[in-house]
């Protein structure tokens, strides 16, 4: 063979290591141009149907609010107050932050709280931890009303469920001590604690 290609033989002797090298770009480069056309096109693809049929959703269900009747200020009003209560039900590891407001509360009010009893459970329609409280309270009326008056301000969703309000015996200093039997709940979306 080197008697009927000398050129040849001559390049490939000099040149070896170049030669091989521009073999290996040019597989280099058709194993990507393979890649890309038979991997990477087939996902984009993918990828684009997706987008087309969601895109084709979205027009959807914008039609259907625009069918329904309600403004669009409304619908984006609603979203938002939406945003705002999600973000007033804190993850559930805010537990005990909650129960730190709940004694903070008790002794701004001149009260303590002795014991608390929890009753947690998840909500199944909207997948929320609730956490059932009660506890009893003693003190002069003014406090007791000063106390559920913090529990009505509260930056939280706090629902005060039942309250049993009863006298009991005069204090050494001539005032009138209540009984505040209270029953609340506040919510905490469920997270991994």
């Amino acid at each position: 063979m080197t008697q009927n290609f000398p050129l040849l033989t001559a390049v490939w002797v000099h040149n070896r290591a170049r030669i091989v090298v521009i073999i290996i770009l040019l597989l280099c480069v058709l194993g990507a141009y393979a890649a890309q056309r038979w991997v990477a096109e087939p996902h984009l693809l993918a990828l684009r149907t997706e987008q087309s049929r969601l895109q084709q959703h979205v027009r959807q269900r914008q039609m259907e609010f625009a069918n329904s009747g309600v403004p669009v200020s409304t619908a984006e009003q609603i979203e938002k107050n939406l945003q705002q209560f999600d973000h007033l039900i804190p993850e559930q590891t805010d537990l005990s932050a909650f129960l730190g407001e709940l004694f903070d509360w008790s002794q701004q009010a001149g009260l303590d709280i002795r014991q608390i009893n929890f009753q947690p459970e998840i909500e199944k329609e909207s997948g929320l931890l609730r956490y059932g409280l009660s506890f009893s309270v003693n003190g002069s009326y003014a406090q007791v009303k000063q106390f559920i008056h913090l529990l009505e301000n509260a930056r939280r969703i706090l629902l005060v469920e039942k309250i049993a309000l009863s006298g009991s015996s005069t204090t050494n200093k001539g005032r009138d001590n209540v009984a505040l039997r209270i029953e609340l709940a506040t919510y905490f979306q469920e997270g991994s604690s």
